[in-house]
């Protein structure tokens, strides 16, 4: 009978004559094997197993398990055991077609160098810097899906010169259960990451819609609401209100830099801290400038906030003002329906320069004026064209008026749908109105 030879490139050193193990000995050890590799889906447990299990079976010093990294395209040795073995983990990277292990990643056909002096393809730099000396590598392509994961390497069989062809056959197939095994641990794992993403995000949704307070149902003694719609299942944007004395109302509406479970932290750390200074401050560029000094004086997660923060005197209509990096100020004015923006003295956010100097201004409003504070998901919604909602767009949606604080939300949070809609939103869209 004709015998099959391995193409020309991967030749190999093989020794063709037959182990001491027979088929049916494999076929053990293989049902075996698959048993061993289903104990665990956790991925580095079972990268531990496949090495010890790998080393044991093909009776060789070390054996190694190099995986893809999907960032890089390189190979990473992932676990070594056996000997020296354990100095390659996470410390060398290899490039696709560099030594053995990297030609075979490169061409997913196996090798097996029963002389690795001889061979050009050898890289020494893994010997010079453990100090072991590798005479013989079996080494076989992860594939799962017709995809290369990775490589698995068996080096220095003991009590033998070399690797034979039985040996590439049992390791071929046990790479195959391990590639399988792998990609099972690494979906577990992203299950599992997911679910936990996603029951951290509900939490951290929960606290912060109870720090929003319900504006518009609290007895303030003026005309007030707010809305806030994240764009993701935990946003950035926050909005507070506190009883200064008999006559005065602390109005805040701020944005928090990023998104998710930090930003929502970082936001309930400034409600709290406004809450704490609100009281004692004079006007609101006083309180900016303290609640500032102690968000610089700790760095959360690189994270800043723009603000604007006002004072109202419900007996007069005056209102101080003062914005930390934040989107102008609307009015509405009842008597002639015209609109304005009180662009005022602006200063940076908050949370980046300690001694960052803030501005106090001052408005004078009339029965039935109204004034709009917003973020910028509000007025850079964008349509399926990418066109922006704009500050014109929220011009037009209050100049018409409405009735009251709540209706003029209801009234901006629909035109801003209408105009964005079948898009995904890409920011908090959140706003609050005060009707004198």
């Amino acid at each position: 009978m004709k015998k099959t030879s391995r193409p020309p490139t991967q030749k190999t050193n093989l020794t063709t004559k037959r182990c001491p193990a027979d088929k049916v000995r494999n076929l053990q050890k293989i049902l075996a094997l698959n048993s061993i590799l289903n104990s665990t889906l956790e991925l580095d447990p079972l990268l531990a197993i496949i090495m010890k299990t790998s080393a044991e079976v093909m009776k060789a010093e070390v054996a190694s398990l190099l995986l893809i990294d999907s960032a890089t395209k390189e190979l990473v040795f992932r676990v070594a055991l056996g000997g020296k073995g354990s100095a390659l983990e996470e410390k060398f990277r290899v490039k696709m077609g560099e030594g053995i292990a990297g030609s075979v990643a490169k061409t997913g056909k196996p090798l097996v160098v029963n002389d690795v002096r001889n061979d050009p393809r050898f890289a020494k730099r893994f010997d010079r810097s453990t100090g072991f000396i590798t005479k013989a590598i079996l080494c076989v392509p992860l594939k799962a899906k017709n995809k290369i994961i990775g490589v698995l390497q068996a080096i220095n069989p003991v009590g033998r010169k070399g690797f034979c062809s039985s040996d590439l056959d049992l390791f071929e197939t046990f790479a195959h259960q391990a590639a399988v095994a792998i990609e099972n641990a690494k979906l577990h794992a992203e299950m599992v990451r997911q679910e936990t993403a996603k029951q951290t995000l509900k939490i951290a949704h929960e606290i912060q819609q109870n720090f929003l307070p319900d504006l518009k149902n609290r007895n303030y003694g003026l005309d007030i609401d707010a809305k806030s719609v994240p764009a993701f299942d935990v946003g950035g944007d926050f909005y507070d209100a506190v009883t200064l004395d008999n006559d005065r109302l602390g109005i805040i509406l701020g944005d928090v830099s990023g998104k998710g479970v930090p930003a929502a932290l970082y936001m309930v750390r400034a409600m709290s801290e406004y809450r704490f200074l609100a009281p004692s401050a004079k006007d609101p560029a006083e309180l900016l400038t303290r609640l500032n000094k102690k968000l610089s004086e700790q760095s959360f997660f690189g994270m800043f906030i723009t603000m604007v923060c006002l004072m109202v005197d419900k007996t007069t209509g005056t209102i101080q003002y003062a914005s930390a990096g934040h989107p102008p100020i609307l009015l509405r004015r009842a008597a002639n329906s015209t609109t304005e923006l009180l662009k005022g003295t602006q200063s940076v956010p908050l949370g980046l320069v300690p001694d960052a100097p803030f501005f106090l201004n001052t408005i004078k409003l009339e029965k039935g004026d109204a004034l709009f504070l917003y973020t910028d998901g509000v007025t850079e919604a964008r349509n399926r064209i990418g066109k922006e909602y704009t500050i014109e767009g929220l011009t037009r949606c209050v100049k018409a008026g409405a009735k009251s604080a709540e209706a003029y939300l209801e009234q901006i949070c629909a035109d801003v749908r209408s105009f964005s809609a079948d898009t995904d939103p890409h920011d908090d869209v959140t706003a609050l109105a005060l009707v004198i």
